[in-house]
């Protein structure tokens, strides 16, 4: 059991991080193509973040959290494990406050014509997924040294 919720642990993480990291790559790209494919994009980006990045980031608070009650090796007074919740509740946080409305505030203004409201949205609504991926690569670094052990 242990490893099995191990194994779903680092994969939900690791699909979590990998599309950051693939969305700070190919958004900037499709973004600035205007048109039809920044508005697909944007559309994509926003339901990405309910149909993709929640389940990935619940999945991997949910393992974490089994980790911890499960195993005797991890408790709730080890920092590692306190840096990983702050990360993942900060995430959904930014997720919800940052990413989202961004998303939706670049949809609207490429419907309406205004290119430099969408591009200034898409940039605040990147600069918050760099943040998230930041955060997330600190958990993983924390998580894999066990700090605080």
């Amino acid at each position: 059991m242990n490893e099995t919720l191990l194994i779903l642990h680092i994969l939900s993480a690791a699909a979590w991080i990998g599309a950051g990291f693939y969305n700070a790559f190919l958004g900037p790209r499709i973004g600035g193509a205007g048109g039809d494919a920044s508005l697909a994009w944007a559309k994509a980006l926003g339901d990405a973040a309910v149909k993709y990045f929640m389940p990935v980031g619940i999945l991997t608070l949910l393992t974490g959290v089994s980790l911890v009650l499960v195993n005797d090796a991890y408790g709730w007074g080890d920092l590692f494990v306190n840096i990983g919740l702050v990360v993942v509740i900060a995430g959904a946080l930014i997720g919800a406050l940052g990413l989202g409305p961004s998303a939706k505030a670049a949809v609207a203004a490429i419907e309406a014509g205004d290119f430099p409201a969408a591009a200034a949205a898409g940039r605040k609504g990147a600069a918050w997924g760099r943040v998230i991926v930041v955060l997330l690569i600190v958990a993983l670094v924390v998580m894999v040294l066990r700090t605080g052990t």
